[in-house]
């Protein structure tokens, strides 16, 4: 329930003064992978190969979370960059020996970091035994993924466990919470990708101290929470090492004081040396020359989400008993919120008359198959499927995914030509026969099929599509009961379509568990459902 505006006018009249305490951290180690990392991403970046550009992507990402969300520093780090980036020498023969030696200095820096604890996740766990002590009441803002490590920033033995009702994370959240002591907020105030928060942190405070944790470098965004009426606050304005000094300044009716506190040092940086620059500023600037569109991420399970470019109207259902139209278009984060379901349309192949089979279908023949094969020989698989072209960086892994049954979608391969492969050399590439009489290869309605289930496949045209939608809305307005009722369980579920609709098919109810905005994606991956492993390389 949303705080009534009066709650709010209160507080903000009896609070005359509202602080920001920064605590900037620094790390000799943690400085070292930094900058190795970025000078890595960059230098792929201007790379003309494909692989070049997916692993400076992903390693974008992975610094970019590191920077942003209190990590343990343990060997999961090392494995990480072991395991996307490979062996020295193969770094070196493919991009050569700068890249090399950036890359074995970003090594021995991170099999330093498990010897030490994360200090960011150390000021957070100080932080919060304070406001306990002092019985001040406290919120974390965070994302939804990166609660877990919060979560476990606290010794179990000496800490009580943070209650979900210690978390934000939306600007729904935030609206909906009564005023607090202190928000607790890791990474630089940006309004959009990682470490993300809403402009309102500072245009309408809900508390009276922001304790803002940071690494060194990296820094607010200069027209984070503006107010056109009113002066912006500087919350770097102020100076200091471990001690603290403190400015002020005007915002509307609150003055606002700031206190930065400096703690470690990166001795390994050199006068003048990019020890100061900030990753997040120059990977949103080397994203936004690429051609990508604004979008908005809607996660439909704990591995899963889809981007909608702005203003999209998504079909959807509505649980609430009180909504007067429960299946309708809706826009996300504006109509479309947290709690209600995207349907997803599996429609059959009109057009093409491809062969009616259900959600998985073709998958469970040449997944139990890859099961079976994994089983007995998964070396013998792996060395048949690189010698076949099959030869991705983390083969292993990838197999025990695409080994998992149907979900959100049907798990497999993300490229046509590493699929076709994979089911060639499971000898499922036989033929099987289509609604003309003919006969099809079995990859391709097996390609097709997960294509479906992922929403690449153009099945109409802009006209066709919209015509299709509107028979859509008109069967699924009666099924209204039917739908109430399965999503009376809470998670996702599909439905299909009633013989003598006009349409043959299924509908897929995704449950939406979280809405954010801030990422930058290429044309072909909007409204595709996608794992949010890969999303993560989109945030700005």
């Amino acid at each position: 329930m949303p705080v009534p505006a009066s709650q709010v006018f209160d507080f903000i009249e009896q609070q005359a003064t509202v602080a920001i305490e920064r605590h900037e951290i620094a790390s000799t180690a943690f400085g070292t992978l930094r900058r190795s990392l970025r000078q890595i991403v960059v230098t792929l970046r201007d790379s003309d190969t494909q692989e070049a550009l997916d692993i400076s992507d992903r390693l974008r990402a992975l610094l970019s979370e590191w920077l942003t969300v209190p990590v343990s520093f343990d060997s999961s780090m090392l494995d990480t960059l072991r395991e996307l980036l490979g062996a020295t020498e193969g770094v070196q023969s493919r991009w050569g020996l700068d890249v090399r030696k950036l890359y074995e200095s970003a090594l021995r820096a991170v099999a330093e970091l498990p010897s030490i604890e994360n200090p960011v996740r150390e000021a957070i766990r100080m932080a919060i035994r304070e406001q306990r002590s002092q019985g001040q009441t406290f919120k974390v803002y965070c994302s939804r993924r990166a609660r877990l490590h919060f979560e476990s920033v606290l010794v179990p033995t000496e800490d009580p466990p943070l209650l979900e009702i210690a978390f934000l994370h939306s600007v729904r959240d935030y609206r909906e919470t009564a005023p607090f002591d202190v928000l607790i907020k890791v990474g630089p105030l940006r309004a959009r990708g990682w470490g993300s928060a809403p402009d309102a942190l500072l245009s309408a405070p809900r508390f009276r101290k922001l304790l803002q944790i940071v690494w060194s470098g990296c820094s607010d965004e200069p027209d984070f929470g503006y107010d056109p009426v009113s002066p912006p606050t500087d919350s770097q304005g102020a100076s200091g090492s471990t001690a603290a000094t403190n400015s002020g300044s005007r915002r509307g009716q609150i003055t606002w004081t700031t206190r930065l506190v400096r703690s470690g040092q990166d001795t390994g940086a050199l006068p003048g040396d990019a020890a100061e620059l900030d990753e997040l500023r120059v990977f949103r600037e080397m994203i936004q020359q690429r051609e990508k569109r604004t979008a908005t991420l809607v996660q439909v399970d704990e591995e899963h989400a889809i981007l909608y470019p702005p203003h999209s109207l998504v079909l959807s259902f509505d649980p609430d008993p009180a909504s007067r139209e429960p299946i309708d278009r809706r826009m996300p984060s504006e109509t479309l919120v947290e709690g209600m379901y995207l349907i997803r349309p599996l429609v059959d192949d009109i057009d093409f008359g491809g062969v009616r089979a259900e959600h998985g279908h073709y998958s469970q023949i040449w997944k139990s198959r890859l099961e079976l094969e994994w089983r007995a020989n998964a070396a013998g698989l792996i060395a048949r499927l690189r010698t076949a072209g099959l030869n991705l960086q983390h083969l292993s892994s990838a197999i025990q995914h695409w080994c998992k049954p149907p979900s959100t979608v049907i798990h497999a391969p993300q490229q046509m030509k590493h699929f076709e492969v994979l089911l060639r050399v499971l000898e499922v590439d036989g033929n099987a026969p289509n609604n003309r009489n003919q006969k099809a290869p079995l990859w391709n309605l097996a390609w097709n099929e997960v294509r479906r289930s992922r929403g690449e496949a153009i099945q109409f045209g802009v006209q066709e599509q919209e015509i299709v939608e509107e028979q859509l809305l008109n069967i699924l307005r009666k099924l209204v009961p039917q739908i109430r009722d399965r999503a009376m369980a809470g998670g996702g579920f599909h439905l299909a379509i009633p013989p003598g609709s006009g349409i043959t098919g299924d509908l897929l109810f995704l449950r939406v568990s979280g809405i954010e905005e801030g990422f930058s994606v290429p044309e072909t991956d909007l409204k595709v459902i996608r794992e949010l492993s890969m999303v993560d390389q989109w945030r700005d």
